[in-house]
């Protein structure tokens, strides 16, 4: 049956419909590598509905037609009819070969084979450099079965080209016959392609789903390898993240030219005689080189360093932070690296979130599944026992992905030697230096984050020097042998300022022996345009990168914060809870619940006002700043964007609605006539956390920086009395 180019359309329509309906999370890269020759698309083959959405993915995003084989088994009924429309060729039909090729030679239509011939579930498929096949059916090396094909469709149309231009009818006649297609002009003009493709699921979880559900209501007693399969699959196309890269192509035409210029100048032999030595001469190279291109795509997500390493730690039991030292330090590497892909959930902003001590959804998700595998044990507090035997226990070839996910995981991940080796060598680091390392790694991270957001923001009329706005950590001066786990103060500023703001009360501070880390939160430190796309979420994540690093080289963390700062470490500490061991105080200086500046009110009806014109691309009428005279104008910002303040009050409502979980050691200061935050907001606080220690200081000031202004010392003989009082002193 000729493949329908309506059906791939309505095919094509189905499955978009059936992709948003299930959720489907497809990523696909390298689009413009993609030649415009015939193209035989290689991949890896790990689910049974790649064979539908792959082809469907390439269509939609480029409207190539692409064939490909299909499990003999489906080919009845309706469905065997569908596959048939839509250009599937069964595996076991007697003419695959010659219409595989026939698409190939003329152009018609693009082809995609599984090299690895079935699925590989094991992801086992390297074995001492080789690419095997571990499967019931067959061990052995991988296919060159897509090899030859694409190889014989290239040296096919040579031979049809050049018998058309020798003028040999007898030949080109043969050749038609046995190709069943025609001599075109265009053939002149086209080369066939091999393009590599790799498909990378994360994460990989087993579990009941929809659609598993939804057909075991419909069919009784499924077997057993079609339930797994139903188990992992629904799952993987119901949440996971599916990358789909196409591979540099390789073109055949340059891979065969040294070779058949060679062969092609022996005399007598026929044209079948010579393509066939060329075939046996690249057959196994060419398909060596396009599975190390396929799995040299991979894509590097946080199951892969988290399996790595459980595997070649050679201690049995291990911290639980020393693993996520491990897993942070080898994903900075291989991003520095630039030779690996690395899945979002790697990407620094979001890994570095795995120390603050909150829920972190890649982290637990994978932490879970392994204690539920086995794999390992909770020891004592805070660690973890890894269970070997578990780890590397052989399974069914068909349960593996249920019984020993992270080990499906791993071997993947085994493949890119070089990724590997980064993460085997990060496991026999020391704990000690593993802190100085990540913690050097955060630091360097936020510095880079300000340094960038500087010089993109820089406005010669309000931006102050680096030194003002870049965040900076004080070290500890004890001796060094002593120093590893000192206790530390996170520091935040205020809204409109920057680090300088905090810099005399580190000061201060670190003269007592502690390490002080002054934050700088996103939009501040830079220019004023700088706070009119930031988030107060922003805000929240450039405290806990401080806390991040300074999870890694202190015993025991108090966080310290001025105004907008103070809520954030209140946020901080009520979000922290049930997790952190190490933080043991906050302390909120000026801190608003309420403003005293009623204009303040307007702010959320003047940003929904300027968001209505921005949808209409509207500039007129915007009310997007204010200017003021700021108590520090050497600091703070003199000009006040809408946006901001009105990020500042969604802070304010979410902190407040957050502050009945704090447990923990609380001082509150709030000056008694402070111009800016209504002086009630003092009592606000104390009133509503439920600290059974808590603190409640109203100095008398009359102005608001009062970390920053004559009188500070009292302020920060307040600050120490408490640290001394929770024996941080």
């Amino acid at each position: 049956m000729k493949t329908s180019a309506k059906a791939f359309r309505y095919t094509a329509l189905a499955l978009e419909i059936l992709e948003r309906a299930l959720g489907s999370k497809f990523s696909v890269q390298g689009l413009e590598k993609l030649p415009k020759h015939p193209v035989m698309f290689v991949a890896n083959h790990f689910t049974r509905s790649e064979t539908f959405f792959i082809p469907y993915l390439i269509y939609k995003h480029t409207g190539r037609q692409v064939r490909c084989l299909a499990d003999s088994s489906l080919y009845s009924g309706v469905l065997g009819k569908f596959l048939q429309s839509v250009g599937t060729v069964s595996t076991k039909n007697p003419k695959r070969d010659n219409i595989i090729l026939r698409d190939l030679i003329s152009g018609e239509y693009d082809w995609m084979i599984y090299p690895e011939g079935s699925m590989i579930k094991s992801k086992e498929i390297k074995n001492e450099g080789m690419f095997m096949s571990y499967t019931p059916g067959r061990i052995g090396p991988v296919h060159t079965g897509s090899a030859v094909l694409a190889l014989k469709s290239q040296l096919y149309r040579n031979n049809l080209t050049e018998a058309f231009e020798a003028n040999n009818l007898e030949l080109l006649k043969e050749l038609e016959k046995t190709f069943g297609t025609t001599y075109q002009e265009h053939f002149k003009g086209i080369n066939t392609y091999i393009v590599p493709l790799n498909i990378t699921y994360y994460p990989i979880r087993p579990g009941e789903n929809k659609i598993k559900k939804i057909i075991s209501r419909l069919v009784k007693k499924i077997p057993t390898q079609v339930s797994e399969e139903l188990e992992i699959e629904g799952n993987l196309l119901l949440g996971a993240d599916i990358n789909v890269i196409f591979g540099d192509p390789i073109s055949l035409a340059e891979y065969a030219e040294m070779p058949r210029n060679t062969i092609q100048k022996l005399p007598i032999i026929n044209y079948e005689t010579k393509n066939n030595f060329i075939l046996r001469y690249l057959r196994s190279r060419l398909t060596s080189d396009f599975m190390e291109k396929i799995y040299s795509n991979i894509q590097i997500n946080l199951d892969h360093i988290f399996s790595a390493a459980l595997h070649h730690f050679n201690e049995n039991e291990i911290e639980i932070n020393h693993l996520k030292r491990v897993i942070y330090l080898s994903a900075t590497m291989l991003q520095k690296s630039k030779k690996y892909r690395l899945n979002h959930s790697l990407f620094e902003e979001n890994l570095v979130k795995i120390f603050n001590d909150e829920p972190h959804p890649e982290f637990d998700s994978v932490f879970a599944l392994a204690l539920k595998q086995g794999i390992i044990d909770n020891a004592a507090e805070g660690k973890i026992r890894i269970r070997k035997s578990a780890f590397e226990k052989k399974c069914d070839f068909h349960e593996i992905r249920l019984e020993n996910t992270l080990q499906v995981v791993t071997n993947e991940f085994l493949l890119l030697e070089g990724a590997n080796s980064v993460v085997k060598r990060n496991t026999k680091i020391s704990d000690n230096d593993l802190c100085k390392k990540v913690f050097n790694e955060i630091y360097r991270c936020d510095l880079e984050i300000f340094n960038n957001d500087y010089d993109i923001n820089f406005d010669k009329n309000f931006s102050k020097e680096k030194s003002v706005g870049a965040p900076f950590f004080m070290d500890s001066k004890i001796k060094a042998a002593a120093r590893v786990r000192t206790s530390a103060i996170l520091l935040v500023h205020g809204y409109k300022s920057a680090p300088k703001e905090v810099e005399a009360l580190a000061q201060f501070l670190n003269g007592f022996g502690l390490k002080v880390y002054a934050v700088r939160l996103r939009g501040h430190g830079t220019a004023p345009a700088d706070l009119k796309n930031i988030t107060w979420q922003d805000w929240y994540d450039s405290v806990q990168r401080g806390y991040a690093a300074l999870n890694n080289i202190s015993s025991r963390v108090a966080i310290i914060g001025f105004s907008t700062g103070g809520l954030l470490g209140l946020l901080s500490c009520a979000s922290k809870q049930n997790y952190a061991k190490k933080l043991c105080g906050i302390v909120s200086i000026n801190s608003a619940m309420r403003l005293v500046d009623i204009k303040a009110r307007m702010v959320p009806s003047i940003n929904l006002w300027n968001e209505i014109l921005d949808k209409f691309h509207f500039e007129k009428g915007k009310f997007e700043f204010i200017d003021d005279q700021p108590e520090n104008p050497h600091i703070n910002y003199s000009r006040n964007y809408i946006h901001g303040v009105n990020e500042l009050e969604k802070l304010m409502g979410v902190c407040e609605e957050s502050l009945q979980k704090i447990l923990l050691p609380s001082l509150i200061i709030q000056a008694n006539q402070d111009p800016i935050v209504d002086p009630k907001s003092g009592k606000i606080i104390y009133k509503k956390i439920n600290s059974a220690q808590k603190v409640l200081a109203e100095p008398n000031f009359s102005n608001h920086c009062i970390i920053n202004s004559e009188g500070k010392e009292e302020v920060f003989e307040l600050v120490r009395d408490f640290l001394v009082k929770i024996k941080i002193i």
